[in-house]
């Protein structure tokens, strides 16, 4: 399908509030707000990184705690969102601790598709806690309406070539999911740890504001923006917390300019519509296809996604296997 024939689709953000450790509250209020979305014709809603889990800081969790929250995909949770995308005919994006077949845990975000599929992405800047592991690929899946999703979580947008690079697999719309730890001392949104000594430094010192703090809400925002008019993409964004004061959502359109956004007035979910004829002719997407392959190279070489995992981790191809692009990124390699 053309993107310029494509006709437009609506998406739409829920900054969810979510309890940890009630998945089943959780669960019922996701699937409360794609019935309210199927009222309004919006065709995929975007909720929060670990929306299903709850939020608030996991770094002093002990591991069995953490077990304890953690599902695999095919489990009740995902299950139960899958029915009610079923039901409503809109697909969901959520996120939650998953639970390899392997024992091990991943922060992970799935979208589930009405007719069974279910595309899943592990977190690959994983710092919040020692018992959870970082994914290593990029995901981008194929869809009837004329764009190409591809999946970063939290601090996964934070560094600009994990967009560059979800952008060169032909992602046209980012769906990039996110939550709030905690704030600084002026009680502003504080952003993610990036690395295991952030994390265990004290975030804020008395009567300052931490220096990686500061400014972080305006600093992702502004971000955010500029990730969608470089790549030529759209971008949609929500931002849990546990105490309701830092949610936040946002879509951007390839022009890198705000459609809607979650503010004091607003209501449960955002929605705008995305006109799939915008992407081809955005500057970004003109950089995008006019760039040096031969400069690309050692980029592509070093963080190549190595194959569809998915497939390896359900076991059934029928009911998730992700449609990854390598057409840009293969060319480059072999020019």
């Amino acid at each position: 399908m053309s993107l310029s024939s494509s006709p437009p689709f609506k998406v739409a953000t829920v900054p969810l509030i979510s309890q940890r450790g009630n998945a089943s509250d959780n669960v019922a209020n996701t699937s409360a707000l794609l019935a309210d979305a199927a009222r309004k014709e919006i065709s995929l809603v975007v909720f929060p990184e670990a929306s299903l889990a709850g939020y608030g800081d996991t770094l002093n969790l002990r591991r069995r705690d953490l077990v304890t929250l953690a599902e695999p995909l095919e489990g009740r949770s995902i299950d139960a969102v899958a029915n009610a995308v079923e039901r409503t005919g809109v697909a969901a994006g959520v996120g939650f601790i998953e639970r390899a077949p392997d024992g091990r845990l991943f922060n992970s975000y799935v979208i589930c598709m009405p007719g069974g599929v279910r595309c899943c992405h592990r977190k690959l800047l994983m710092v919040e806690h020692p018992g959870i592991e970082s994914g290593d690929q990029y995901t981008v899946l194929d869809t009837k309406w004329g764009v190409r999703i591809g999946i970063l979580i939290g601090a996964d947008n934070y560094l600009v070539e994990n967009v560059r690079m979800t952008a060169m697999m032909g992602a046209t719309l980012l769906v990039a999911p996110h939550r709030t730890y905690g704030s600084d001392s002026d009680g502003n949104a504080a952003l993610q740890r990036l690395s295991p000594a952030q994390r265990t430094r004290p975030r804020t010192v008395p009567g300052t504001v931490a220096a990686e703090s500061a400014g972080a809400a305006d600093w992702l925002r502004r971000s955010l923006i500029a990730r969608a008019s470089d790549n030529g993409m759209f971008v949609v964004f929500s931002n849990g917390s546990e105490w309701g004061s830092n949610q936040g959502g946002m879509i951007i359109d390839p022009l890198g300019r705000v459609l809607a956004e979650h503010g004091s007035s607003s209501g449960a979910m955002v929605s705008a519509e995305v006109d799939a004829s915008l992407i081809a002719g955005s500057v970004g997407q003109q950089c995008l296809t006019a760039r040096r392959s031969d400069s690309n190279g050692p980029l592509v070489r070093s963080m190549l996604s190595r194959g569809n995992s998915f497939t390896e981790r359900s076991g059934t191809a029928s009911r998730g296997a992700i449609a990854l692009s390598f057409a840009q990124v293969s060319r480059a390699r072999q020019t």
